[in-house]
This record gives C-alpha cells, sequence and structure tokens, in this order.
C-alpha cells in the first residue's frame, strides 16, 4: 500500500482501495490511449466544423456525466466527486474572504462561486449542467480576486475556516449506491469526464473546460501565504507546485494537457487545502508558534 505523506488520510485510503481493482490495472491504460487518440483528432475537427456551441453540448456532457455517476462509478468514485464539486467553492469563498452575496447568486445551483452546492438527486446536476458550471469556478475565481484586498484581511482569514461541506446534501449518493454496477474507480471516472468533455464540446468550451487550472494558482498562492512560517504545512504545499502543461497562469494548449492531472493535482490538492484549513486552520498554528516562542523567551 502506498500512503504519501502530503495528502489526506482519505485520500490515500480510496488511492490504495483503487489500485487493487481490475479496471485500474487493466482499463486504464487503454482509456488514456483512447484519449489522447481522440484529441488528436478531435480537435482539428472541431477546429474546422465545431468551433461555437449549437446549444446541446452542456447537455449532452452532463447527460452522459449523470448516467454514469448513477451506473458505473464506485461509491469511493462517487464520493470523491461530490466532495470536490462542493468543497472547491468553499475554499475560493474562504480566500475572497467574507463579502456580500446577492441572494440570486445564493439561489443558484450548482453554478457561481456564492452558489448552493446541494445536490438531491442526479436530476438536479443533470438540469443545472454541474460539469460546465463547476468548470467556470475557476475562471471567476480569477476574475474576482484581489491580491491587496486578501493581504489586507489575512490575519482575518487566518483567523476563519471553510464553511463545512457537510451543509450541501449528498442524498445523489444513494442513487450511487442503489443503482450503480460498481465498475470503475476515481482514476477511469476522472478520465472519462475529460474524454466526456473534448468528445461532446465545441472548440470553445473544450479548451475552456481543459484551461480551468488558473484558480489553482491563486489557491496555491494564498496557501503559502496563509501558511508562512509554518515549515510542515510549506512542505506539504511544495507537492503541488505547478506543472508547465496546462498549470499556470496562461492558457496553454489543451493538445499537451495531462488528464491525471484533474485527479492527482486538481481534485486531491483541493482535499489537502480544505484538510489543512479545517483540521489545522492558519490562526491556530499561529498562535501555538507565538506560545512557543514566547515560552522560549521566559526560559
Amino acid at each position: 500500500m502506498n500512503q504519501f505523506p502530503y495528502i489526506t488520510d482519505y485520500v490515500n485510503d480510496v488511492f490504495a482501495r483503487e489500485k487493487t481493482r481490475w479496471d485500474f490495472i487493466f482499463l486504464r491504460p487503454l482509456i488514456v490511449f483512447g484519449y489522447f487518440f481522440q484529441r488528436s483528432v478531435g480537435f482539428p475537427l472541431k477546429f474546422l466544423l465545431h468551433r461555437r456551441p449549437f446549444g446541446f453540448e452542456a447537455y449532452l456532457i452532463d447527460w452522459w456525466m449523470t448516467w454514469g455517476l448513477k451506473h458505473l462509478a464506485t461509491h469511493d468514485a462517487a464520493e470523491l466527486f461530490m466532495r470536490h464539486v462542493q468543497i472547491e467553492p468553499l475554499l475560493y469563498r474562504h480566500i475572497l474572504g467574507p463579502h456580500p452575496v446577492d441572494p440570486a447568486a445564493a439561489a443558484r445551483r450548482l453554478n457561481g462561486i456564492d452558489g448552493d452546492f446541494g445536490i438531491e438527486t442526479i436530476d438536479v446536476a443533470l438540469n443545472n449542467r454541474m460539469t460546465i458550471g463547476h468548470d467556470l469556478l475557476s475562471y471567476e475565481l480569477v476574475e474576482r480576486f484581489d491580491r491587496q484586498r486578501f493581504l489586507e484581511r489575512l490575519a482575518e482569514i487566518r483567523a476563519s475556516r471553510p464553511e463545512p461541506h457537510e451543509q450541501f446534501s449528498k442524498a445523489v449518493l444513494e442513487e450511487n449506491r442503489k443503482h450503480s454496477w460498481q465498475l470503475l474507480g476515481p482514476t477511469n471516472i476522472v478520465l472519462l469526464i475529460v474524454t466526456t468533455i473534448t468528445f461532446f464540446g465545441d472548440l470553445q468550451t473544450t479548451i475552456t473546460a481543459l484551461n480551468s487550472f488558473g484558480s489553482d494558482s491563486i489557491l496555491l498562492w494564498c496557501m503559502k501565504q496563509l501558511y508562512a512560517g509554518d515549515a510542515r504545512a510549506q512542505t506539504d504545499l511544495d507537492f503541488f507546485m505547478q506543472e508547465t502543461g496546462n498549470r499556470g497562469h496562461y492558457n496553454n494548449s489543451a493538445f499537451f494537457s495531462n488528464p491525471s492531472q484533474y485527479l492527482y493535482y486538481h481534485i486531491v490538492f483541493d482535499e489537502v487545502c480544505y484538510d489543512m484549513l479545517t483540521a489545522r486552520p492558519p490562526g491556530a498554528v499561529a498562535t501555538q508558534g507565538n506560545r512557543g516562542e514566547t515560552a522560549a523567551l521566559g526560559s
């Protein structure tokens, strides 16, 4: 069993169980190969024939996504995916700091950083276009984030914690328990998500989805600011430093994106940040450090 020290126990356990599954051993290489072949053929065709949305792409993406969540995903995969959909906007709310929320924005389902991310049924995810809405969160954070405002409110943000993701309904997981054939683990589900977006999406939507990592750069910078002086946290965060392909501050070619990064560097990264901020908030760490310094001076 491989236990990576810089990620959470929950994610370590999920990955350890997955690596013994037949689909991870035999099916994953085929999906990865098929994805890169599809991309090399599909993007030129999209450039010529499908550069702008026709209007049905988001529905087709979410129809296939929700069908797979209900019938194909293991419970581990479904739970990890639902947690991510709910944890990511809470992290973004946290680093934006306290801010006025428009009631209309708060009422939006599965869209917008300040929206409602309760997922009671598969139909809620399908009818509210969960997949594309999730990808657009990254761009919303880039537009709304203000470096100077964050630094001015650093102490206030350090003293707070992200909202609990338990406030959002995960009743949709009951549909997975009842109907899923338990065929695909987290890695293959994420690979199929990327494949589905690439297959059904128009060129604009596909490139937008495959480049939705700017928010990771901002979140990493914020985490390193919040935990400045905490060597343990800094060491863990260094393992999530940006990769060159599709992981920086600019729009890179989607031809060179790695579909596995969605799971190992995006979903896992959010899990690590959320766990650090809730289980070991920087305000408490700073207080303990100050007490230690005071005790040392007193001795």
